[in-house]
């Protein structure tokens, strides 16, 4: 099981870099994808529809099944190796957030410049005008981003 984290400062980038690099990959691999919300303010249906109705009626487990795909939404914390432990079909995770997974290949996302401080395996500047330093640049270098998931 490969797992990647993205994470950085708001606008940075992340979310762009995660949704290309699944545009490429998903043809070929299936892609887990696991979003860091800093809140609990958050629906799996549009306000007043059903499913949003029930989870605030107090439901545990809400399921939303449609002709293509499940959502799924439970009413409590779960841990990311309960996630990934218990998903044995996706190839690779791609995360966002989740700066301190010891277990993740960690991908900073360079927006402001004082998140260099934090623990990364690679640096990649997307948004930030004004780093100089070595890094991974992005849309220019996204081939390097790509080879690195593939060769984990």
């Amino acid at each position: 099981m490969k797992i990647f984290s993205f994470f950085g400062s708001s606008s940075s980038g992340k979310t762009t870099i995660i949704s290309n690099i699944i545009s490429q990959l998903s043809g070929s691999m299936t892609i887990g994808y696991i979003k860091n919300i800093p809140h609990d303010n958050i629906s799996l249906d549009t306000e007043h529809k059903d499913t949003w109705q029930m989870e605030k009626a107090g439901a545990y487990r809400i399921y939303g099944l449609a002709p293509g795909r499940t959502y799924s939404m439970l009413r409590r914390k779960t841990d990311i190796d309960d996630i990934i432990t218990n998903d044995n079909d996706v190839d690779i995770y791609l995360m966002e957030g989740f700066r301190g997974y010891s277990k993740s290949t960690g991908f900073l996302v360079l927006g402001n410049e004082d998140y260099l401080t934090i623990r990364h395996d690679y640096l990649i500047k997307a948004n930030n005008r004004t780093y100089t330093g070595e890094c991974i640049k992005y849309p220019e270098e996204f081939n390097k981003i790509i080879g690195i998931l593939m060769d984990a």
